[in-house]
């Protein structure tokens, strides 16, 4: 039964399409007859517009359906594409052969704006320096000159040669200790050895600043590392002494060899519990073996000014190495070749 809706409600359902006429049969998406709005517009349906003729007739005046084109029209926009195409490569061959604006005639080249920015540019950085900073690279530098200038010198020989002795003794102890069948004694007695040559190259870098501490400007100026934002606290006087940058250049030249003997101390003495026990509670092995170091390290550690044996002072005073001299560290590699 379909439902009962005013006249003015309703569309009449058609039951046919006339062969000479666009209107057909109209049905809401719902099924049965669709409702007419009320302010006269017509409403939307599900079915596809109706086409006005024959499309391949010549008369008809509406031409293709919309969206379509003729296999006329297609052509004709081929032939104009071809034509683009082909003036636009005899333009170029045409400008490349005959030059018609002379560019290629040209003797000045073109003018480089990337060149003409970086000359308006203001320099780098690097060459804006302060007069402060000019001095603080003057500074390290000097350092570092005198640094090498040192490598001649018979303190840094007695120091280079025990930091050598040290490691050779520390090489020996991890040998013995880790070797199958050896005896207690044996263990000891390399441990001892290896405390022994850490004193003596704590002693010798103690002796090799002496050195180079003259008039005992280590008294009034504390070294830094040169490598770090440090140098920036110095002041102008101290950035142009030269007392200051050769105890600088020591301090500087013992720091960046004495890390593994350093470690001795925090990884060995302090951890290892024979070498605590050594160290410690081994009065025989102190006495026989390492007392002697360590008693002059202390004394040099603790006196104002240091204090050094007699014979070491005399040594590394007696002055530079010539080219043609061997080194004490020399003849001890040597003896004892790195394996």
């Amino acid at each position: 039964m379909v439902p009962d809706y005013d006249d003015d409600d309703i569309i009449e359902d058609y039951d046919e399409i006339t062969d000479n006429s666009g209107a057909r049969r109209v049905s809401s998406g719902q099924g049965g007859p669709v409702r007419r709005p009320s302010n006269g517009v017509r409403p939307s349906t599900t079915a596809m517009p109706a086409v006005q003729g024959d499309p391949n007739d010549p008369n008809n005046f509406n031409g293709p359906p919309k969206g379509k084109i003729s296999h006329k029209s297609a052509k004709l926009i081929w032939i104009i594409c071809i034509v683009i195409v082909v003036l636009g490569v005899g333009a170029v061959l045409a400008d490349i052969i005959f030059d018609p604006l002379g560019r290629g005639k040209s003797s000045t080249p073109a003018q480089n704006n990337a060149a003409t920015a970086n000359n308006n540019r203001s320099m780098p950085p690097r060459n804006n320096k302060s007069p402060e900073e000019i001095m603080q690279d003057e500074f390290r530098s000097a350092v570092i000159g005198m640094m090498r200038d040192m490598d001649a010198s018979k303190a840094w020989d007695f120091y280079w040669t025990s930091v050598l002795e040290f490691d050779h003794a520390f090489d020996k102890m991890i040998e013995v200790k880790n070797q199958e069948g050896a005896s207690d004694e044996d263990i000891d007695r390399a441990y001892a050895e290896a405390i022994k040559h850490y004193y003596k190259a704590k002693y010798s870098a103690e002796l090799f600043r002496h050195h180079f501490d003259q008039d005992n400007i280590s008294k009034e100026y504390m070294a830094i590392n040169i490598g770090s934002d440090d140098v920036k606290m110095l002041t102008k006087e101290e950035l142009k002494n030269p007392k200051i940058q050769r105890f600088q250049a020591a301090y500087s030249k013992i720091d960046s060899k004495s890390t593994r003997v350093n470690k001795f101390k925090t990884d060995i003495l302090k951890y290892d519990l024979r070498a605590q026990k050594i160290h410690d509670e081994s009065p025989e092995w102190e006495a026989s073996t390492f007392g002697e170091y360590k008693k002059r390290w202390e004394t040099s550690t603790s006196t104002s000014p240091p204090e050094f044996a007699q014979e070491d002072l005399d040594f590394v005073n007696s002055g530079d190495y010539k080219a043609s001299e061997t080194k004490l560290w020399q003849k001890f590699l040597e003896e004892h070749p790195p394996e």
